[in-house]
């Protein structure tokens, strides 16, 4: 595998982006020594990010985007999430209730779900507005408005105690073998533990890059998880926690 290749290209380049989120401007002799990579490799991953709107190039470096964190999500390892948004959208059935989050995954699976007929119950305005002019009938939770465009508190999460969800399509932050999902937000994760709670499957939709990468907050264990929906094969102790707990892995 190249330095610039995959999947080490990648996890540069999500470094990178992290950076970013501490710094105003970086260089690339600074990231050349700090990576032990060539110039004309950083220059390719900047391009790269620059491509995919997360970053913005200048002469000698790069600064942050302009987009807001959502959209800079969005569009990050945008092809992966679209397969698999595809493959997670083969799951579900017209006529079923399905919840779905407000991680930038299960948005993709909201655009590949416009065709079904559902009823779809979500605390995300962006996919509540993914479904308008569709088939399906749309509940948009209540309570506060969060950073992410989401609902948040005890309005979202009391509606939630009337409802019964067939399936939860469900993103996260990280994944770990030992401690299961993990998230950033704490009041976004109780929303999202309120949905498993009434939820009858659940599949996790994430690219690799989540793998062996923990938040803050433990959003659930393993044994809560029923479907794991990825682009590539995780690591073999996530591979043994999820055939541990019965975890179906799908790869996309």
């Amino acid at each position: 595998m190249t330095a610039g290749g995959e999947p080490g290209g990648r996890q540069r380049r999500d470094a990178i982006l992290k950076l970013l989120t501490e710094s105003e401007r970086l260089d690339v002799a600074e990231l050349k020594d700090q990576f032990g990579v060539s110039e004309m490799t950083i220059r390719r991953d900047l391009a790269k990010l620059a491509d995919d709107g997360v970053i913005r190039r200048v002469h000698g470096g790069a600064v942050r985007s302009e987009r807001s964190p959502f959209e800079t999500r969005t569009v990050q390892h945008a092809a992966e999430k679209r397969r698999i948004a595809q493959r997670a959208a083969a799951l579900i059935t017209s006529g079923e209730t399905v919840g779905i989050d407000i991680g930038t995954t299960a948005h993709a699976v909201a655009r590949a779900l416009r065709d079904h007929s559902l009823v779809v119950v979500t605390n995300s305005v962006n996919v509540a507005v993914e479904f308008r002019d569709t088939p399906s009938r749309v509940m948009l939770l209540g309570g506060f408005l969060g950073s992410e465009l989401s609902t948040v508190g005890s309005f979202a999460t009391a509606a939630l105690q009337r409802l019964h969800l067939s399936t939860l399509i469900l993103g996260c932050g990280g994944l770990v073998s030992d401690r299961g999902l993990t998230y950033f937000d704490i009041e976004e994760t109780e929303v999202r533990r309120a949905m498993m709670n009434i939820a009858d499957r659940v599949v996790v939709v994430m690219d690799r890059s989540k793998c062996d990468h923990t938040e803050t907050v433990v959003l659930a264990s393993l044994a809560e998880v029923d479907v794991l929906v990825t682009d590539a094969e995780p690591p073999a102790q996530i591979r043994k926690a999820c055939r541990h707990h019965g975890v179906q892995i799908i790869l996309a």
